[in-house]
């Protein structure tokens, strides 16, 4: 009798343990009801359960293939799942508008978790509202007065850059993208840090750069690959100690730049302007709106950002341009008319403003190779788009504008080849307003594209002046690689020919 009696408790409880179970399913299932029903509003690959895509996003070389042929199959617009959470896949000009423009996607996607750790918390990963806060501290350091502030360091730096391009002008084939690396990253410095980096010896031996491309490359793998996250499984795998290695140089590198700035040991070289970045992030600290470590991770983000993008941009232009001579002899002419001597010449904001053709080549680099081809957002809140559909809190957001910059239906057939008549007003200007969108755009834009843009000019005018480019690559061999910002699989190597 009692052992009858045990069975059925047993039963009883084995009952009640699958009654919980299935409860707690239905709960689950059913508190995921908007996920659900968001999924049916798009096409989309359905995945595996559990990490839905997840395992095809492992490997940033294949991601930018990937999306394409997701695009292909499914259009412009699609919905997958990453992990647990929809993932809207967007390379449609109005759907990325909603999106860029909603105070509800403004902060970035679960994938730039990383970020906090390998740089800090600054405004490449904050969260709102403190994004906003800090976003509008220091938006006066890129304000056009200090942008013209900066003319002179552009022009001093661009005439050493022309001495080091002379070296290469030997009829052999170079890699310009190292000299161009460490240009960009001394302009960087100075007109964020106000510091001349040239003496210092990781600079002069390379090895803060191989710190910055070691880390982008972890970040990048870590970024596609969510349990990177843990330093347990980086160390189990293998991937911390260089890793750690690297982030701690560079944030020892910009530790020492705000020692000097707090200690007063160097002088500004920026004639003391109060928006200049360093002196607004420090008036900041001292009001108590900023702590220390704000602003060391503010300074890494703006360092970083400052010149990552512009010297893989200016490689890239002059990779296209000698790609395409017809537009490179283009170019030239309208930059000879400006500067008639050769060698070095001063460039000012002016003479940018009439770099009409040099701008439409400088445009169409950066809709053919995106600066950062894939930016990834998440909604904090229900979003409703513009076709009706209610976007779920919760939903995380990759916006492709790779393929949405080479898009057929946008850019016509030629959306593959590089024109800078794409840019040409009767062309361009029936667009849709986000269908370029190279710096992003909407709320959470770029803080220093005019920077940026500004800076390049003056370079390409000087570069393209002085000196005949060619190369035996092939444009159709170029392949790209989403490294958090854009990478060339097998950079082209140029051979310079001084014009006179």
């Amino acid at each position: 009798m009692t052992a009858c009696y045990d069975d059925l408790r047993t039963v009883m409880n084995s009952i009640l343990v699958i009654f919980c179970l299935v409860l707690l399913a239905t709960y689950y299932l059913w508190s995921r009801r908007d996920f659900y029903k968001f999924f049916t509003k798009f096409p989309g690959p359905l995945g595996y359960p559990l990490i839905g895509i997840a395992h095809k996003m492992r490997h940033k070389e294949d991601l930018l293939s990937l999306f394409g042929s997701y695009i292909k199959d499914y259009g412009t617009t699609l919905v997958t799942w990453l992990g647990p959470l929809p993932l809207l896949i967007v390379s449609d000009p109005q759907m990325t508008q909603d999106i860029l423009n909603s105070p509800h996607c403004v902060n970035k996607s679960l994938m730039y978790k990383i970020f906090d750790d390998a740089g800090g918390k600054g405004l490449l990963s904050l969260e709102d509202p403190v994004w906003t806060e800090h976003r509008k501290m220091l938006n006066p350091a890129f304000g056009h007065k200090v942008l013209l502030s900066f003319f002179p360091i552009f022009n001093d730096e661009t005439a050493i850059l022309l001495k080091e391009f002379d070296k290469m002008a030997d009829g052999r084939e170079s890699d310009i993208l190292p000299c161009l690396q460490h240009f960009t990253l001394s302009i960087a410095t100075q007109t964020t840090m106000g510091t001349c980096v040239k003496e210092e010896p990781s600079f002069k031996n390379s090895s803060l750069m191989a710190h910055v491309e070691w880390l982008q490359e972890c970040v990048a793998d870590f970024a596609l690959s969510p349990w990177f996250n843990f330093r347990i499984i980086r160390q189990l795998l293998g991937r911390e100690e260089h890793y750690f290695r690297s982030k701690t140089q560079i944030k020892s590198f910009i530790r020492k730049l705000v020692d000097k700035k707090l200690s007063r040991d160097i002088q500004d070289k920026t004639t003391g302007n109060k928006n200049f970045f360093l002196n607004l992030a420090v008036e900041h600290l001292k009001r108590g709106s900023f702590d220390r470590e704000n602003v060391e991770n503010e300074s890494i983000v703006m360092v970083l950002g400052a010149f990552e993008t512009s010297s893989k941009t200016l490689a890239n232009t002059i990779i296209l341009l000698a790609m395409f001579p017809e537009y490179q002899e283009k170019a030239f002419e309208e930059i000879l008319a400006l500067f008639p001597n050769a060698g070095d010449f001063s460039v000012s904001y002016e003479d940018t403003q009439q770099m009409v053709y040099m701008d439409l080549v400088l445009r169409e680099c950066m809709r053919l190779i995106a600066p950062v081809p894939v930016v990834a957002r998440q909604a904090s809140k229900d979003v409703r788009l513009s076709n009706g559909v209610c976007m779920p809190k919760g939903t995380q957001i990759l916006i492709d504008i790779f393929h949405m910059h080479r898009s057929k239906d946008i850019w016509g057939p030629e959306a593959d080849s590089f024109n800078p008549d794409h840019f040409l007003p009767h062309n361009f200007q029936e667009k849709h307003p986000y269908a370029y969108i190279p710096f992003t755009k909407g709320l959470r834009n770029c803080i220093g594209w005019r920077y940026g843009i500004l800076s390049m000019k003056v370079t390409l005018a000087k570069l393209v002046r002085n000196y005949k480019f060619s190369t035996s690559f092939n444009y159709k061999n170029l392949q790209f690689i989403d490294n958090i910002t854009i990478k060339l699989a097998t950079t082209p190597l140029l051979k310079l020919e001084r014009r006179i």
